[in-house]
């Protein structure tokens, strides 16, 4: 996955959607829910399950897809 495609989807702050190779889907309500490590090969995302926070550390290259939800 292109870094740049995700930074122009948090720099928009609008929801997206993120898959992995694995099959794992996380959803990005807005900017505060992921960040890019310095050198953009992998991302933090935060997200919430049964009450806890909790974060991944995504490597881009496992990314198959991101979607733009309205």
């Amino acid at each position: 996955m292109d870094a740049s495609l995700i930074e122009n989807l948090i720099n928009e702050n609008k929801p997206f959607r993120i898959e992995t190779a694995s099959g794992r889907v996380f959803d990005v309500p807005h900017r505060d829910f992921i960040n890019l490590t310095p050198r953009k090969t992998s991302a933090f995302v935060f997200y919430e399950e049964e009450g806890k926070e909790h974060f991944a550390i995504v490597p881009l290259l496992t990314i198959t897809s991101v979607m733009a939800r309205s």
